[in-house]
């Protein structure tokens, strides 16, 4: 089961990468820039399976799959989707490390963490704004980055349902 869990598809990670774009200059301002449209159109239905069980793992031991399968706490993970995420904010065109990607743990993690970060971004911006990178500094994403993983971490250690 759990060697099951550690590959999503090609069309799953581009889901979730586009899903953390919304705030790079290179996204098409016609794009729609919420996460969570993105993800439910995209990801096929046996990677939203994987991703549902990866979440009812966290739910049940507060871990997530790790690379080689292994539960991993949730909360260690964050630190490597919030450089993944600062990366894209400096570089739209980075590249993925699919030993990483193709993990259901981190795919997770870095969805939760790239929903928490777009809330922040948008907050900080005129209401009904579709392009808050128009409005927001790299160093005010960054900000908006590093409170959002602080609440994210906070969440998951204290066992608060996260979606």
């Amino acid at each position: 089961m759990i060697r099951m869990l550690m590959y999503l598809s090609q069309g799953a990670l581009e889901a979730v990468r586009a899903a953390i774009r919304p705030l790079t200059p290179s996204r098409p301002s016609a794009t729609p820039y919420r996460g969570e449209a993105i993800m439910s159109k995209a990801i096929p239905k046996e990677d939203r399976a994987l991703l549902r069980e990866a979440s009812e793992m966290f739910n049940e031991t507060g871990c997530v799959p790790g690379i080689a399968g292994e539960h991993v706490p949730a909360e260690s993970i964050v630190p490597d989707a919030k450089e993944y995420i600062s990366e894209t904010i400096h570089d739209p065109e980075t590249m993925y490390d699919p030993e990483i990607w193709d993990t259901p743990g981190f795919t997770l993690v870095l969805s939760w963490l790239a929903q928490k970060w777009l809330r922040r971004c948008q907050k900080l911006t005129p209401r009904g704004t579709k392009n808050p990178e128009r409005y927001l500094t790299k160093e005010q994403q960054e900000v908006c980055l590093e409170s959002a993983a602080f609440e994210l971490i906070r969440e998951i250690t204290q066992r608060r349902p996260l979606n």
